[in-house]
């Protein structure tokens, strides 16, 4: 009898989101004795304006103001000397005081007042002379101001600016800014670490994502996209996603900014969007996805998408939109929206598919604010919710918005849609869709409204059973053949491993992500046949051994790569070695059809594939893990995540927990280990 080997997959969903940047912050009202259930955090915007943030106040003093003070008589308000200065509040008015709950707000000091010059801010009722609550500013308190953080460094097509300066969290200011406009697809992109493509573009001066043209010293303004700021990134560079090359930088820290510039406070709308009313067109496009919207105004569209998930909803989306081609469906260079609901926030994502691949560079299944295509986020959401199993997403867009990654939607013509439901990788990108369209499905978002959609429907619960765990050991055979091939669908990649699958993984020895053992001073071969044209990206894996456990190394920021170990693959500069590149081999289905990645076994299923390679030869990757590598690495793709899995790594052949009667160097499975993974699914539920 061998050593029982589990396979345990925990899934813990958590998360926190980023608390929000309001500026330096001053003091808090209940650090005090208060009235009227004051409460709430100040923080200085800038030496004129204040923050209140999460202000509270039950709106019953007769009498109460918003007043500031520098009296000479001591640091609190106080009934005798001076009162201080009565302060409008956010809207600008002197009326008294109505109640707050949970408000943020922002007030413009008065006259002369500035945030160095007063000692205190206090809730004060004039008909009682009454404190009810009050904050302290602190002696030489510095406020907020706009701040320059250096200037683009001069690398290529003639790059370079004056002053960069932050005027507040989201807006940048480049002085003087030079570039001679021949670049490919340049655009502004921001991100952490060093400069590289996976970072997210900004728009320009005009708002708009098409590629940059030259600049001859103009002086520019630009502003961050979504709820980016520059506390949450450390570069601004002018870089070209075509040639991946970076055409001039500026760099900063987040203590150069904390505290030191502005928060970014939005200005009130002078035209409000279309306030989308109840959707009154519905169509049903799966027993477990619908889809309903409204056109707004004949410019915008609002689009509502009900979903039926598993119990891991938070980490699956519903994706839906036009069709790549007109006359047939194709996900290939479709326009989609990923809407999911995360930490009970509704995200709407739009997305461009240029290639079925995973995201990389900008090429593949990538949101439009990475991808290499000229355009950004359209997407407005309005609401969203996940209640006993049923997500719902509601948002608005243009109809037609102009940018190259973006179809116009036209309001009065049959347009072909896709749609899909699938799992969000922990990076929060799409992966590889588990339900799709797979008929064409044609819809006129400009016809009388019909509503066709019924209650959701439901089965009994789903029991989804991974296959066996395979492994290979070495000790007969130290070479290990890696190609790629399909990842098995519900049983396979995803089952096994816990993790999102992009639909591929790497086969060794033709088996699906074997788990493999050696030892430490043994020399092992592996030939390497994952792809070796870098401009085809759904069809380039070059292979690695790492200590990290996703995968897809050149998509790191230079802190990210610090952060993991390569044992073999590539080189110390982390540049890829000529031997993990071979010519491309995939293990593909014989039938394209959804059901045939249905199966009892991994041999079941495996006797369905068929291998087509195409020209050229072999890489060729040696490797000898030594006492310093530790005991689990895993075998990885460079260019895409989550397409690997285990190595184990012993001292001796005989540590191997696996059954004795396993003849050495082949692939065994481990059929009486194996547990069930169950996912329940909803039993009934309606919208």
């Amino acid at each position: 009898m061998g050593t029982t080997i589990w396979t345990i997959v925990i899934v813990l969903i958590s998360g926190m989101a980023d608390a929000q940047y309001h500026g330096k912050l001053i003091d808090a009202f209940q650090n005090r004795p208060t009235q009227h259930q004051v409460s709430g955090t100040v923080y200085a915007v800038d030496n004129k304006r204040i923050r209140i943030v999460d202000f509270n106040y039950d709106g019953q003093g007769p009498d109460a103001f918003f007043y500031v003070g520098n009296s000479n008589t001591g640091d609190t308000p106080s009934d005798r000397g001076d009162r201080g200065t009565l302060t409008p509040d956010e809207k600008g008015s002197t009326n008294i005081l109505g109640r707050y709950s949970g408000a943020t707000i922002t007030l413009t000091l008065p006259g002369s007042a500035t945030v160095q010059n007063i000692k205190w801010l206090s809730v004060w009722c004039r008909a009682f002379a009454a404190n009810f609550g009050h904050i302290i500013i602190p002696t030489n308190t510095v406020s907020p101001a706009p701040k320059v953080i250096g200037q683009f460094s001069e690398l290529a097509h003639a790059v370079s600016s004056g002053d960069v300066t932050f005027l507040d969290s989201k807006t940048i200011k480049i002085e003087n800014l030079k570039y001679d406009g021949a670049g490919p697809d340049a655009f502004f992109l921001v991100g952490t670490g060093d400069p590289s493509g996976s970072g997210t573009k900004v728009p320009d001066e005009n708002g708009s994502l098409n590629k940059l043209n030259g600049y001859t010293g103009q002086t520019i303004t630009i502003r961050l996209p979504g709820e980016l700021t520059v506390l949450d990134i450390e570069w601004l560079s002018m870089w070209c996603i075509g040639a991946r090359q970076n055409f001039g930088d500026v760099r900063w820290t987040l203590a150069n900014v904390q505290g030191a510039v502005p928060p970014y406070i939005p200005a009130a709308p002078t035209v409000p969007a279309p306030t989308p009313a109840p959707n009154k067109n519905c169509e049903s496009l799966h027993d477990k996805l619908q889809v309903s919207w409204n056109l707004e105004n004949n410019t915008h569209i609002s689009i509502e998408l009900f979903g039926r998930l598993s119990v891991l909803g938070d980490g699956e989306y519903m994706a839906f939109g036009l069709s790549g081609k007109n006359d047939s469906l194709s996900m290939t260079n479709a326009d989609v929206t990923v809407a999911y609901v995360k930490n009970g926030m509704p995200k709407a994502d739009d997305y461009f598919l240029s290639q079925y691949a995973q995201c990389n560079q900008g090429i593949g299944v990538c949101p439009d604010v990475k991808s290499n295509r000229t355009g950004g986020e359209s997407n407005t959401v309005i609401s969203g919710e996940t209640t006993n199993l049923i997500s719902r997403v509601k948002y608005i867009r243009p109809l037609n918005t102009s940018e190259q990654a973006d179809i116009a939607i036209p309001a009065n013509q049959e347009v072909l849609i896709v749609w899909g439901i699938g799992p969000l990788n922990p990076d929060g990108l799409a992966a590889k869709h588990t339900i799709r369209a797979t008929t064409n499905k044609w819809i006129n978002f400009g016809r009388t409204a019909v509503n066709n959609c019924g209650a959701i429907s439901t089965g009994p619960p789903e029991v989804i059973v991974p296959w066996n765990v395979d492994y290979i050991t070495g000790e007969n055979n130290t070479t290990f053949t890696a190609q790629i091939g399909q990842a098995g669908g519900k049983q396979g990649y995803s089952a096994i491993t816990g993790r999102a699958s992009w639909g591929i993984a790497w086969y060794i020895n033709q088996r699906l992500i074997p788990e493999i053992y050696v030892i430490r001073g043994e020399t092992y071969t592996f030939i390497v046949e994952g792809g070796d044209d870098p401009s085809n990206n759904a069809e380039y894996h070059p292979f690695y051994i790492t200590d990290d456990p996703i995968g897809g190394y050149i998509q790191y920021n230079a802190t990210q790569k610090q952060a993991v170990k390569v044992y073999a693959g590539l080189d110390q500069n982390g540049n890829l070695v000529n031997d993990s590149v071979g010519r491309f081999c995939e293990w593909q289905l014989k039938d394209l059809s959804a059901a045939s990645t249905e199966a009892a076994t991994f041999d079941e299923f495996f006797g369905r594939l068929q291998l087509k390679c195409k020209n050229g030869t072999a890489g060729k990757l040696t490797w000898t893990p030594d006492i310093d590598t530790p005991n689990t690495v895993y075998y990885q793709c460079y260019t895409h995540r989550y397409l690997g899995w285990k190595i184990h790594v012993l001292n001796n052949y005989s540590e191997i927990p696996m059954p004795t009667t396993a003849a050495a160097g082949t692939s065994v499975s481990a059929t009486q280990v194996v547990p069930c993974l169950i996912i329940a699914l909803a039993t009934l539920f309606t919208v």
